[in-house]
């Protein structure tokens, strides 16, 4: 487990990615929910690059520029693919397993599939942000059903 007092930084991807239906929220929306949730913690937003080089490129100079050794950074995920491209470079990671029980259980596709289909989003999102989600979800589904 990461130590007690290290710095917790939080990396937002496909931050400059279109709004579509995967991409639902912009990353001013994802930054405001976490923030919300977890405020005083530091965020930045990470663009998406034509290859996986230059991506972890940028993440580890906005790391340094952060005044963070790349090195001494543990990447956490949900589940194994989730961190499979840490692995195969080499960096540290920690699955913490969202479907053990052991840890909440997040997922972007079930929270867009209660969206779609209406249904409560309890268990499924922090009740700080669900009536930011459920809002911010409407006004854009209300756009992309007319497409």
């Amino acid at each position: 487990m990461a130590e007690k007092n290290a710095a917790m930084l939080v990396g937002i991807g496909s931050a400059n990615h279109p709004t579509s239906l995967r991409h639902f929220f912009s990353y001013e929306e994802r930054r405001g929910f976490i923030l919300k949730v977890f405020p005083g913690l530091k965020v930045f937003g990470i663009p998406d690059f034509p290859t996986d080089e230059e991506w972890i490129l940028a993440l580890d100079d906005i790391l340094r520029l952060s005044g963070t050794d790349p090195s001494s950074v543990t990447f956490f995920g949900g589940c194994r693919e989730e961190v499979d491209f840490f692995c195969r470079i080499g960096r540290k990671v920690e699955i913490m397993n969202r479907f053990d029980g052991s840890t909440p259980k997040i997922s972007a596709t079930e929270v867009r599939d209660a969206l779609i289909r209406e249904r409560n989003l309890e268990g499924l999102l922090n009740p700080a942000i669900a009536d930011s989600v459920r809002r911010s979800f409407q006004e854009k589904w209300e756009l992309f059903k007319k497409m």
